[in-house]
């Protein structure tokens, strides 16, 4: 018994397409070209060991390595990039020109490219500038995080004494208008900065007023948002109440008026009825009167 999609596909993915989710990335020829790649690279760093290390003159040096003729695909240019960059050295590649187009042989369609190799020192000498070039960039980085805290520290050194002076200028005890901001453990860092001079100037404190302004009007407007939705609530709900109450003594006084009318109709009714029973006691003939005529 076979259930729905565990049959056999065969070469389709069963929408009318071939099913690519067993295809590798790179094919066989492309492996080929790749290997060929890696062995002219091999061959560079061969000749580049060759060179003097003690000529700076000579590094870095670079060269067309990879002609067109040997097409690496997209997935095959990555892993050989790669490679390169871990011995030390750069990829670079250039669009093929015609006359190399031509003399590479391969008549596809797409673009073809030359890879050119970039040695910057002697081959020897790679792995240490390599290990030079990664602490270098660790301590950039460092830096720039060390730099990043400094300046957040000094902000929020500026903002504290804003404050402060804006409180001793209006005569508020207490501005808690940074408080949301402060965190655990700038304490500390506060005190390795007391002897750092904060200056103040009134474009600061402006600004700090503003703030503070912005700050009590949204107050202002959220509280006053939120007793209109409450006072509304409580309107809508009386009214519903006086509603309730308006449609039941109309309904009371409808019914009232209703059994009104019919009691008015009965009391119609009736008084036709006897009027009509007393006409007809008038004009019929009695019995006695009919046999004098005959």
């Amino acid at each position: 018994m076979f259930s729905f999609g565990s049959y056999y596909l065969g070469d389709y993915d069963g929408f009318g397409g071939p099913d690519r989710r067993c295809w590798a990335d790179k094919s066989e020829a492309a492996l080929r070209r790749e290997r060929t790649a890696d062995g002219k690279f091999d061959d560079f760093l061969k000749k580049c060991s060759a060179l003097d290390m003690n000529d700076k003159s000579i590094f870095p040096l670079t060269e067309e390595v990879v002609d067109a003729s040997t097409h690496l695909t997209e997935a095959c240019w990555k892993t050989f990039r790669k490679r390169v960059e871990n011995k030390g050295c750069k990829a670079k590649r250039r669009q093929a020109t015609l006359e190399e187009r031509v003399a590479s042989g391969d008549h596809r369609k797409g673009k073809l490219y030359v890879i050119s190799i970039t040695c910057p020192v002697h081959p020897s000498k790679a792995k240490d500038e390599k290990l030079k070039k990664e602490a270098a960039a660790a301590a950039k980085k460092k830096k720039a995080e060390e730099a990043a805290e400094h300046k957040a520290r000094l902000a929020a050194m500026h903002k504290e004494k804003v404050s402060e002076t804006y409180a001793k200028i209006v005569g508020e005890e207490h501005d808690d208008s940074n408080t949301q901001h402060k965190t655990p453990g700038k304490a500390k860092a506060a005190t390795m900065d007391s002897f750092v001079n904060v200056k103040v100037t009134s474009a600061d404190l402006l600004q700090h007023a503003m703030t503070v302004h912005n700050k009590r009007q949204t107050e202002i407007r959220l509280a006053n948002q939120s007793e209109e939705r409450k006072l509304m609530s409580e309107l809508m709900k009386k009214l519903e109440e006086e509603k309730q109450e308006l449609r039941r003594k109309m309904k009371s006084n409808e019914s009232k008026l209703i059994e009104g009318a019919k009691a008015e109709y009965e009391e119609v009714k009736g008084k036709i009825e006897e009027a009509c029973a007393d006409k007809t006691a008038t004009v019929t003939p009695s019995a006695s009167a009919k046999k004098i005529k005959k």
